[in-house]
């Protein structure tokens, strides 16, 4: 199924079943109040804008001032500002949250690439981030509650820049759909995209394939191989009156043709070659971390139990 959509459409699917193994609201709980997150793991947003997770919020008279002087999201001034409609957004899960890494790892042997996980708890009638499109495919897979997506194409096929804060779409609306927990959107990089709740709230996490490679990065490595058997392409530009005054022109012919010819000689197998190393390298991504005894590091004996 997913070759099928990969990079192409949205596709919608429906009654998944839960995954509350992976995350749910207990999970955040847990995460907000015990564990001490700081940004950018944590953040708040409200109507589009970024609202910050280091303010206070008073308890018993006081101000935890504490968790502002480290650094740290203060987990009542979240609660306070949920409750005045903010969504509360975990980034980069994988890194500090075990069950969350888990799933992750599972889903990245799936799809072959590297995976990523933010999750987004809504209150009602809310809306979070802005609209705005991803640089990599996500699946957005609903927990709790329900959320409403609208989808605009594209700005192109396949963009190689990020959006811009406040870049409203110009593109028709694609789609507009409701996600109920066991749902999963998948959203190819590229498609505008904002989500709104209305009378219940939301739990979704999105689970990104990364940032993968594309021709224009080979064609970087390619340009990087002709530059070493290139003397042209390594000598100093023109200096401004000579760009000002056009003697840069027979600068460029030069260097233009000895590029065209360095990249006649380069081999299907050349080509190959710098393909397979940059997968070789995200399959490296994929590996799972090996476990590392600190003990043997150190060169010290560590028995259970000793102080």
């Amino acid at each position: 199924m997913l070759a099928s959509i990969r990079d192409k459409k949205p596709h919608v699917s429906r009654n998944l079943g839960g995954l509350g193994h992976a995350f749910s609201t207990e999970i955040a709980q847990q995460l907000l109040f015990e564990r001490g997150l700081r940004t950018p793991y944590v953040r708040l947003w409200r109507h589009g804008e970024d609202i910050g997770v280091r303010g206070t919020a008073k308890s018993n008279g006081g101000v935890d001032e504490r968790r502002v002087l480290a650094g740290l999201a203060d987990p009542q001034y979240v609660v306070s500002e949920m409750r005045a409609g903010a969504t509360l957004v975990f980034q980069a899960m994988s890194t500090y949250c075990p069950e969350v890494a888990s799933f992750c790892s599972d889903l990245a042997d799936d799809i072959g690439c590297p995976v990523a996980a933010n999750a987004f708890l809504t209150p009602p009638h809310a809306q979070g981030a802005p609209v705005h499109y991803d640089m990599a495919s996500v699946f957005i897979r609903q927990l709790a509650g329900s959320k409403t997506w609208r989808l605009h194409e594209p700005p192109k096929q396949w963009p190689i820049r990020r959006s811009k804060p406040g870049d409203k779409p110009e593109t028709p609306l694609a789609q507009e759909v409701t996600l109920h927990p066991g749902d999963c959107l998948y959203l190819p990089r590229g498609y505008y995209h904002e989500g709104i709740t209305g009378d219940d709230g939301s739990v979704h996490i999105t689970f990104s394939d990364g940032v993968e490679d594309h021709w224009v990065d080979v064609l970087h490595d390619v340009l990087d191989l002709v530059a070493e058997r290139t003397e042209s392409m390594r000598g100093r530009l023109p200096g401004r009156s000579d760009a000002l005054s056009g003697q840069s022109k027979g600068i460029w012919q030069t260097v233009r043709e000895d590029v065209s010819r360095a990249l006649e000689d380069l081999s299907d197998e050349m080509i190959s070659a710098l393909i397979l190393r940059r997968l070789q390298a995200r399959e490296q991504e994929l590996a799972r971390s090996e476990v590392v005894s600190l003990a043997e590091i150190l060169a010290v004996e560590s028995k259970p139990g000793e102080e």
